[in-house]
């Protein structure tokens, strides 16, 4: 009975981790979006010219910058630790937050041309 209950508990934390850490992801990445600014945005404009223009080692330059910047943004704004920058739930954040910025330089190009976005 006793050893029952245990295996039960330990199922129910298991699967609960996974639920738990995905819900921490989202958190962290609605943070990051929320506390964007100009500079961010510039910075993946940046990014993205010289990616087009195929300018490699400018582009990780600037990528890596970008990074540094969201990681002592999620660690000042969004309580990230810096032990937690490396994993798997930082990376999710940093790819939603990097699809948020690469939306708005995209909305405002085509804002900036007078195209519809609808």
């Amino acid at each position: 009975m006793i050893r029952t209950l245990c295996l039960a508990l330990a199922a129910t934390c298991l699967t609960a981790a996974p639920a738990l850490a995905e819900d921490r992801a989202d958190e962290v990445a609605a943070c990051m979006v929320a506390n964007a600014t100009e500079a961010d945005i510039a910075q993946m404009k940046q990014l993205m010219l010289l990616a087009l223009q195929e300018k490699k080692q400018e582009a990780t330059g600037v990528l890596g910058s970008l990074m540094m910047t969201a990681g002592m943004s999620a660690a000042g704004n969004c309580g990230v630790g810096f032990n937690e920058v490396g994993s798997p739930m930082f990376e999710y954040a940093m790819r939603v937050y990097g699809e948020h910025l690469g939306t708005v330089v995209m909305e405002r190009s085509l804002d900036f041309l007078e195209l519809p976005m609808e």
